[in-house]
Parts: structure tokens; sequence; C-alpha cells
């Protein structure tokens, strides 16, 4: 099973007051953009769980979103297979910044779950936090999304970042983080258009990318464009 209504009761009801407009995870990885938009600007001086989780450097001059779900497989595999390579050559050289924003699908309660927990891990770790808790909600996903109790295996990954059983109670009550991943997915469907996930937002344009080759041949001409 998924989620047993007796395990997660608030984000079920917080969920329902939200409205979520949940993405599909897709597979879709061709490198289409569509029309430029005005690129937005990350705001630094929120920090904590309710800050911009971010790696890289905030001067760099160039900036990509992702807007990703913990319970995509796509998303978990985009982590896992690419991630790494792109981090390496562009984020810890100093080039880009990236910044990912949470566009939950199904199983919803499940994908926000995760998300606030990771959320909750950065008030005392920080965004390094935030991306240690993501990295293993991807690496074990089909565990704790199929387990007979996803609490227990959540509670389990969270324990990486020092948080107890009364820390995670306390976290998946957190009114504020709903409301937040409910104001990325709608500044996600109504200002970019994503509609699936992993989406990415370059030079202010939606992208989808499956490879290292078709992302990195992206990056390298936006920051082209960004030195001239």
């Amino acid at each position: 099973m998924f989620l047993s209504s007796f395990e997660f009761p608030f984000a079920r009801a917080a969920l329902a007051g939200a409205a979520l407009a949940l993405a599909a995870c897709s597979g879709d990885g061709s490198a289409g953009a569509s029309d430029k938009v005005e690129t937005e600007e990350i705001n630094t001086e929120v920090t904590g769980a309710l800050g911009e989780m971010a790696q890289g450097s905030p001067d760099a001059p160039l900036t990509v979103i992702e807007y990703a779900s913990v319970t995509c497989p796509h998303c978990a595999t985009f982590h896992e297979d690419v991630y790494p390579a792109l981090k390496e050559k562009y984020i810890d050289t100093g080039k880009v910044q990236f910044v990912f924003r949470e566009f939950p699908t199904a199983p919803a309660e499940l994908s926000v779950v995760g998300s606030m927990l990771a959320r909750c891990a950065a008030d005392k770790g920080g965004p390094d936090a935030y991306f240690a808790i993501l990295g293993a909600l991807f690496k074990g996903q089909r565990t704790w999304i199929f387990a007979d109790s996803p609490r227990d295996e959540l509670l389990k990954i969270v324990a990486q970042a020092g948080m107890d059983e009364a820390a995670f109670e306390t976290c998946v009550r957190r009114q504020e983080l709903v409301d937040l991943i409910n104001n990325y997915v709608n500044e996600g469907r109504d200002k970019y258009n994503v509609g699936s996930t992993p989406s990415f937002i370059v030079d202010g344009q939606l992208r989808h990318f499956s490879t290292v080759e078709d992302f990195s041949a992206a990056l390298d001409e936006a920051l082209e464009k960004a030195e001239e």
C-alpha cells in the first residue's frame, strides 16, 4: 500500500485544502524549449526550511531551477545518474547555481511529506542537509514508497539528519511548508508551464533533458550568452 489514512492524517487534510496541481512524472527526454520568460531572482535572505534549496555560488553567472518530486522515478534517475556529473562540472566550479523546487507527483501525500522532512532537516543543517535527505529519498525511493509503513522508513531516512520521532511529527504538521510547496506548484505551472517532472528552467526557458550531454550542451550555450 502507499499510505494509510492514520499514518499522515495532517498531510492528507492539509493537501485537501491546498488543492495541489499534481504533475505527471514523465520520461520525456526532449531538449525542446518553451518560450523564454523573465528569469526570476533567487531569494537568499530566507534560510532554513522555508529558504531556497540551492547548491553552488549565488554569484554564478547562470541559475538553473529544477521542478521535481521525491516520488518520481525519472527524477530519481536524473539525480543518481546525471546530476553528479553536472554538479562536478558546473556547480562546484562556480558556473551554475542549482535550485531545487518541489512539484509533487503521485502519491501526493508521500511526495509532500518527504519534501517537508527534507526541508525540516535544513533548519539545522542548511541546504546541505536538505540535499542529503533528498538524495536518500531518491536512492531508497522504491523502499519507502512501497513499504507497509512508509512512516517507519521515512523515520530511518531522516534519522541521518539527527531528526527523532518528535521532530518528525512536528515537521509533518507545519502548514507553512505545505503552503510553500503549493506556491512552487502554482508558480511552476503558471509561470513556466511545468506539467511533468523533472522539468528545468534554463535561461528563463522550460527544458527537459535525459542525458548529461544534452544538459551540458544547453548549459554551455546559456553560459556563453551570459558572458556576452
